[in-house]
């Protein structure tokens, strides 16, 4: 393969750019129908998906499985459109929110507040719909682009490089990376929401983890979000993507979450329930199937 060949991808020098620039049910009819073309594309990818439902759910029929492959991949790609209309005028067609005049009121009497949720949905989305209320939004994320995504390929490499670029202009707040100082972290929750997403899977056993109930198993995933709460005295908001069809989504918030009424294995079991609940209510929307083992290792 030349340089050239490499350097391109007709997802996103082509199919994506002209789909943005359509209306926006038809722009996120395309990407649909373009992901049929990527569940076949991808077939390692989704054997695995495939192979891991299957141990969730072993009763699941192949056609059933086949609809849930085909809502994974369609999300993937209408994902990866979301990034061109973030800063287009159709975004507040695009992404609404529900139940947050908890986070508002909360703010209001000076709480700092953590969002958090599951690798579920169009997740990023209910970012810009928060700026739009008025509040800026930071996270963390992995992807150091010196490092964590360099084995990628270019035209993959330099989208993803892009698209952090472009949602840290919609949300607003810091963009910190996993492992720097958590004092940018503690400093940022007094001017920002920040999003800490809690299903992170590792390759290797991780300092901090608790091991909770989770889709017929148990899992182990980073207490870190109860322990910066408590430490500074925020409430945790949970909040997940509910997809409402042709494109559009909204981000669905649950009860906050005081830190002091729970120990770190009850309070992450509770995000495990809530994101369990979800995830059997759509098992096509959950991002990390591939990744569950990883998420199961003791």
């Amino acid at each position: 393969m030349s340089l050239a060949e490499r350097r391109f991808s007709w997802r996103y020098h082509l199919a994506f750019p002209i789909q943005a620039q359509l209306p926006l049910g038809l722009a996120y009819r395309c990407a649909d129908w373009q992901s049929r073309w990527l569940v076949k594309r991808r077939a390692d990818e989704s054997a695995q998906i495939k192979a891991q439902m299957q141990q969730v759910f072993p009763d699941a029929s192949e056609a059933t499985l086949q609809i849930w492959l085909a809502d994974y991949f369609c999300m993937v790609e209408q994902e990866a459109l979301d990034t061109w209309f973030l800063s287009k005028r159709a975004l507040p067609q695009l992404s609404q929110l529900s139940g947050f005049e908890k986070v508002v009121a909360a703010r209001q009497t000076g709480r700092k507040v953590i969002l958090t949720g599951g690798h579920y949905g169009r997740f990023w989305l209910a970012g810009p719909a928060m700026r739009r209320a008025g509040f800026s939004v930071g996270t963390v994320t992995r992807d150091r682009l010196d490092a964590n995504l360099q084995h990628l390929p270019l035209g993959e490499f330099n989208y993803r490089r892009w698209k952090l670029q472009r949602l840290q202009q919609a949300l607003g707040g810091p963009f910190l990376v996993e492992g720097d100082n958590l004092k940018q972290l503690y400093n940022g929750l007094n001017n920002n929401l920040l999003t800490l997403i809690f299903d992170v899977p590792y390759a290797e056993s991780h300092a901090g983890c608790v091991t909770v109930p989770f889709l017929k198993g148990s899992i182990q995933v980073p207490a870190g979000i109860y322990r910066i709460a408590k430490k500074t005295q925020a409430v945790v908001a949970p909040f997940y993507m509910r997809d409402r069809g042709n494109g559009t989504v909204v981000a669905e918030f649950a009860e906050l979450l005081e830190p002091e009424n729970y120990n770190d294995e009850g309070f992450m079991s509770l995000l495990a329930h809530q994101l369990e609940a979800h995830i059997l209510a759509r098992p096509g929307h959950w991002w990390l199937w591939a990744a569950l083992p990883l998420l199961r290792r003791q």
